[in-house]
Formats: structure tokens, sequence, C-alpha cells
């Protein structure tokens, strides 16, 4: 229960962060949205918002059982006359409508707010919760018809493309906004130099491992500067860089002095000795910061975070690639592991890391996400406006598609039977 409700809790805010994007900046150049919807159909929730006008006339059709009245789900085709959206066709049975042959327009529905002569108001942004919450998706007029009213395909490319990558944008920043809150809230600071490094594993074959370090093993010393946090250790490494360093570590409630020579590790960029560590025994303050300070703290600890990413995708490029990749089955157990041992900051941090890895993979020229479909408004922009054939496009994501559902069952099955074998996920 608590990988469940920890999975689909991150995973509707990471996803809904990103189709906010989408939906504030569709908004913003004029495209119209039809609807914004938590998780995926068949509906279990709607609400109907805004107050769109509708122009009625003598060439309006009306197929109705009962004449229209306020509060009444009509469904409408509407087409662009003179900058203002004309009902074309009224009905409240939408099967009428894609019988109507006779107009091409915006098939669009909601709630009457008010009624007059000559125009409707209607409420017609759906906002719905739907039954399989595992993500989120914005619906808006014409994605592919640019002959449909305030539609997307209508407008010039480089507000396409702005509207595109708005969702990896929202991803973005919503670790910066996490970070910023996080700053502000009181929360645990560690005192400066209160804390001791132990070592949880020595690498065989390395230098720690052949000048004797082990684990469980106390850093106290190194070349005699005290060591009490993993950036102190770090900083003495890379100065002394190649040359012999005398360790003093804690063993058993003794003093034990020892010879290591570090190493370059090119894909970290530093001097390493081959070992994992943690803090114990570190003593904390509490603190919080104001505004102006936690907003630098945002962009500061996203930025630690993303040049983390960077060397975790390197090592996946230089490593065993199989074995960094994992799926929704692997996500969610992930999540579930993260809140069982680290509790809700653990979840939010996890949220941020996904928030992360999902801008990097959507704005890749992969077909089906927002970057395949940014590929070909590139493509356009740089043919002059000129647009490749819908067919190709159409035949581009669908194979796409295929590849990234075939992708999936791949990784799953190796997700489930890493859970069958009982292995965990975070490792150890």
């Amino acid at each position: 229960m608590i990988t469940l409700v920890s999975f689909i809790g991150v995973l509707l805010v990471v996803v809904l962060v990103h189709e906010f994007g989408h939906l504030f900046t569709a908004r913003w150049f004029g495209v119209k949205a039809l609807e914004f919807g938590v998780g995926y159909p068949p509906r279990i929730f709607k609400v109907y918002t805004g107050k769109t006008q509708i122009a009625l006339s003598a060439s309006t059709i009306y197929s109705m059982e009962t004449p229209i009245h306020e509060g009444q789900i009509i469904h409408i085709k509407s087409i662009w006359i003179n900058n203002k959206l004309n009902a074309s066709h009224l009905t409240d049975d939408p099967v009428n409508l894609h019988d109507d042959q006779n107009t091409s327009g915006l098939i669009h529905h909601g709630k009457i707010v008010s009624i007059s002569e000559q125009e409707l108001i209607v409420a017609d942004m759906m906002y719905s919760i739907n039954l399989f919450p595992l993500g989120g998706f914005v619906r808006l007029s014409g994605e592919t018809d640019a002959s449909l009213p305030m539609s997307l395909a209508s407008k010039p490319p480089w507000q396409r493309a702005i509207i595109l990558i708005s969702g990896a944008l929202m991803n973005l920043i919503y670790p910066i906004l996490v970070f910023t809150i996080l700053s502000m809230v009181p929360h645990n600071v560690p005192i400066e130099n209160s804390g001791q490094i132990q070592i949880v594993e020595v690498i065989p074959g390395s230098p720690a491992d052949q000048g004797g370090v082990a684990a469980q093993d106390k850093i106290l010393f190194v070349n005699e500067a005290p060591i009490s946090s993993p950036s102190s250790l770090k900083d003495v490494l890379n100065l002394n860089q190649d040359q012999s360093s005398k360790w003093t570590v804690e063993r058993s409630q003794k003093r034990i002095d020892l010879e290591v020579i570090p190493q370059y590790d090119n894909s970290y960029e530093q001097w390493v000795s081959g070992i994992r560590i943690t803090t114990v025994n570190q003593q904390y303050t509490r603190k919080s910061n104001p505004p102006w300070v936690a907003v630098y703290d945002g962009f500061a600890e996203t930025i630690k975070l993303l040049n983390a990413l960077q060397y975790e995708v390197r090592n996946m490029v230089t490593q065993d690639v199989q074995n960094q990749i994992t799926g929704p089955v692997g996500i969610a157990q992930i999540t579930g592991e993260v809140a069982k041992q680290a509790g809700f900051q653990g979840v939010v941090i996890l949220s941020i890391i996904i928030s992360i890895n999902l801008a990097i993979l959507n704005i890749l020229p992969i077909p089906m996400l927002d970057g395949g479909r940014l590929l070909f408004v590139m493509i356009e922009m740089v043919r002059g406006g000129k647009q490749l054939s819908r067919q190709r496009e159409n035949f581009f994501h669908a194979m796409g598609f295929v590849f990234l559902i075939t992708l999936i069952i791949i990784v799953t099955m190796k997700d489930i039977q890493k859970i069958l074998l009982g292995e965990s996920f975070l490792g150890g």
C-alpha cells in the first residue's frame, strides 16, 4: 500500500506539472484547451469552467430533444467567422455532429451558462478526474488540423515549439520551486565539523583496499587534516592527488595509521580512493531561510542535482546500460523503498529526480514524445514554413509508439524478475 500510494502520488505530481506547462503556454498563445485530465479515462468526475461566447445565426442547425436551457450539457460544432466562434450545429447527442458532413469545424461540449437570441455563453473547458491514475493529459483544439478554430496546428511554428517544450521546462522549474520551499521551511542543518565519516564499503582492488582500509572504519584524519564531512575528504584527496597520503582511522576503538594513494576517476573528474561512506554521529540545528536566500538555494541544489545526473548518464554510456534502465514497475518499487527508508522528504526528493529525468527524456527527438513532435516543427521552420506530410509524421510516431511499447515490456519484465528474486532497486 505504501508503494502504491507513494508511486501514484509522485507520478501524478510530476506529470501534472508537465501538463500544466503545456496548458499555460497554449492558452497564452490563444489555443483553445478542451480538457485537462488527471489520470486516464474513463472519467469518474468532471467539472466545466470558462465562459466561451458562441454566436447563433439563422443557419445554425438544432438537433435537440428538448429546448436548450441554462445548465444543460450541449455538444457544439463551431466555425471561425470574424474572429468569433459561430455555432453551425447544436445537439444533445454527439453522434449527430459526427454524422453532420455539411461543414468542418471545432467539435466541443460544455455546460450552458446563459442564453440570448444571438449567442450562448458556454463553460466548455473540462477538468476531469479519471479512473486510471497513471499520469494526465491536456486536450487542445486541432493538434494536427490547422483548419479548426483556435487550433494548435494553426499557430506559427515558433509558438508551437514553445508549447511543446513548456512541459519539459516546467519539469525543470519544479525542482527549483521544491528546493526553495524546503529551504524556507524549518529544517535540520548539519553543524559543521560535528560528524564522523564511516566507511560503508571498500571496493576490492581499490587504493583504499590496497592500503588496508576496511568497512566500518571511521576516518579521523588524512595527512593530519581532520575529516568530518564528505566534502572535507574530497578536498584533501584532490589537494593530495596521486601522492601517498596518511590516513588515521578508528577501528574497534583503536587508532590505526594507514597509507593510501588515490587514483583519478575520469568519469567523476576527481581523485578517489574506492570507498562508499556515510556520516555518523552528526549533530544538527534547526534553520529556515528568507525567500531571497531560499531561491538561491533552489537554483544551487537543482544545479548540483543536474551535475550528479550528468555523471550518471555518462556512466550509463560507458558501463552496462541495461542495468541502469528501469520502467514503471521499477520506479514504483523504488518509490516504495524510498518511502519506507526516507519518509516523505525522501519521496519529495525522488519526485524531483524523476521530474528532471522526465524533462530530459521528453525533449529528446523520440517519436510520440514532445521532442519527436518538436523535431517536425524544427524541420518546418528550416523549410521556411513548409510542413512535411501528415502521413510521414504519423508513420514516424506510429513506429516510435511500437518501439516504446516494446521497450517498456522488456524493461518491465526485467523489473518483475528483479522483484521476484528479492533484489533491492536501491542496492544493498
